[in-house]
């Protein structure tokens, strides 16, 4: 590579790798600065507080609660949508004159914005929504979906499943479509089935696909914000709040930037050890399948 080369090269990265630095690299400096004062993000000054933030959310019953909320969303998300989007990429990669027209369908939801869904789901599932009128009209009771603790949560991750699960069947239609036709075809004239040619060639052909999906959906889960700040405030009784409900709230509602900083500073150390150790294991995965 010459001199010319090496200086095209870095004219054409540089301005990724300048927004990168600025809007990635740089606010995680500051989160971690600023988890080590406290300070409420309006006062011109603010004092070291050392590890204080961190040990007091070790200590906080509402942190560890939340926690498990966001675990909970995620691990059930991420299977579910999985699961479905599998199922359906298989059926939906199937020629045919309305095979189009359900691919839409199914992709539709993950057009609308995250805030737009909750607000539709929200007039359909509150209290005094449409699907409670329905039922009041037939004569069955009325469901709490927002303001019971256990039904709120399943609610909200019900919604995350119905949102996300197209975008998963387009990673495994992409994947299945890279699948060779003689593959199926050889095994074909050995005799084996549907199940068996599910089983032994489109899901470990599909192990590069299942990697990406299940990182997609594990690191999206785990930022779930929008959803519960539109249904649910985080109730009730804080029921349904995640970690990244919490930094927000206790950052800008209470005034304690460098404590919500601190949270998220544990989110980032989470979601980081969490996604790579997962990304290692699919990863070792795919090299004993394909």
């Amino acid at each position: 590579m010459n001199k010319n080369d090496r200086w095209s090269y870095t004219l054409m990265f540089s301005p990724g790798i300048i927004i990168y630095f600025c809007f990635l690299f740089i606010p995680i400096i500051l989160l971690v600065y600023y988890s080590f004062y406290n300070w409420d993000g309006v006062s011109p000054s603010y004092q070291f507080a050392g590890l204080s933030n961190y040990i007091e959310a070790v200590h906080d019953k509402a942190f560890g609660r939340a926690l498990v909320v966001t675990l909970f969303i995620t691990v059930v998300a991420t299977t579910v949508v999985n699961i479905l989007g599998i199922g359906f990429a298989v059926l939906l990669n199937k020629k045919g004159r309305m095979t189009n027209f359900y691919r839409s369908i199914f992709f539709f939801p993950l057009l609308l914005s995250t805030v737009s869904v909750g607000f539709i789901w929200k007039s359909i599932l509150s209290y005094n929504g449409l699907l409670n009128n329905l039922l009041e009209r037939i004569g069955a009771e009325r469901i709490e979906f927002f303001g019971n603790p256990n039904l709120a949560v399943l609610t909200i991750t019900f919604l995350a499943i119905w949102q996300s699960t197209g975008f998963v069947i387009v990673i495994y239609l992409a994947g299945l479509q890279s699948i060779s036709s003689s593959l199926y075809e050889a095994v074909k004239i050995d005799g084996a089935n549907r199940w068996q040619q599910f089983r032994h060639i489109t899901f470990p052909m599909l192990a590069p696909a299942f990697t990406m999906s299940i990182i997609f959906m594990f690191t999206g889960s785990m930022r779930e914000y929008d959803r519960v700040a539109v249904l649910t405030y985080g109730g009730p009784a804080g029921a349904t709040e995640t970690i990244a409900y919490q930094v927000v709230k206790i950052g800008l509602n209470a005034n304690r930037l460098s404590y919500s900083a601190s949270l998220a500073v544990y989110m980032l150390v989470i979601v980081s050890i969490l996604a790579v150790s997962l990304t290692v294991y699919l990863r070792r995965r795919e090299e004993r399948l394909l």
